[in-house]
């Protein structure tokens, strides 16, 4: 699974940049971004209305809104903070009550600049930091969802990321890892589908996944009331694991 992740400002706005949208927000920097908090996400324009788009008709242009991190179902009574939502598997997501709707029309991606896995390793799991060289920024894909209170009074977004089998360095200390989405596919992972294309997963690059970079960093990061750089800072040469 994943589930904390970094995001500084400075990536935020070269990205924002870079992907021509102007700049929605101001994002403070962050290194320690836990469930249940704020997160910055990008949509295309009208997703949050439903609007149906054809097949081979040119996508809206995109739009930056923050959401919670850990989804939340449209047909769920209240909001349960004990289980969130967090992370959804690419391998059931069409199937999954909670994930197919928002798989098949509300599709976004959520940049990052860096996550953490932690290794069961011994009496405690020992964190670590994945990312790519220069921290430069990229996209998990994640799926959102709209909920309403049983009386209407309520509106909250919320969104999930999703995961896959691991691979590359992060499969050296965990079994899953979040999906990328490389710029090449921004379109294609955004673009809804119904019925739902089942073999997206398969269509996306993965080459990205060998770029990424691990080290171990102190476990300072465990609590998710910690922020700054000293949740990435690598852990001294002793305690250090090379792989």
């Amino acid at each position: 699974m994943c589930g904390r992740y970094s995001l500084t400002s400075d990536t935020y706005s070269n990205y924002i940049e870079f992907l021509d949208m102007g700049y929605p927000f101001q994002v403070p920097s962050r290194f320690n971004i836990a469930p249940s908090q704020p997160v910055p996400v990008i949509r295309l324009k009208g997703s949050d209305k439903d609007q149906a788009i054809l097949p081979d008709a040119p996508l809206p242009a995109r739009e930056g809104t923050l959401m919670r991190w850990g989804l939340i179902p449209h047909f769920a009574k209240e909001i349960k903070t004990d289980r969130p939502l967090i992370n959804a598997r690419s391998e059931t997501i069409a199937d999954k009550p909670s994930f197919r709707g928002p798989f098949r029309r509300r599709k976004c991606l959520v940049p990052a600049d860096g996550f953490y896995e932690w290794k069961r390793d011994g009496a405690s799991p020992v964190p670590h930091y994945i990312h790519l060289p220069g921290r430069m920024p990229f996209t998990f894909a994640g799926i959102w969802e709209a909920w309403t209170g049983p009386a209407g009074e309520d509106w909250l977004e919320t969104v999930s990321l999703v995961t896959k089998p691991a691979n590359g360095v992060v499969s050296k200390i965990h079994h899953r890892s979040p999906v990328i989405v490389e710029p090449e596919d921004h379109d294609l992972w955004l673009r809804p589908a119904d019925p739902p294309d089942r073999d997206i997963f398969s269509k996306l690059s993965t080459r990205i996944d060998e770029q990424f970079e691990m080290y171990e960093v102190s476990p300072y990061v465990n609590n998710a009331r910690n922020d700054g750089e000293d949740c990435i800072r690598q852990a001294s040469k002793d305690q250090f694991r090379l792989f």
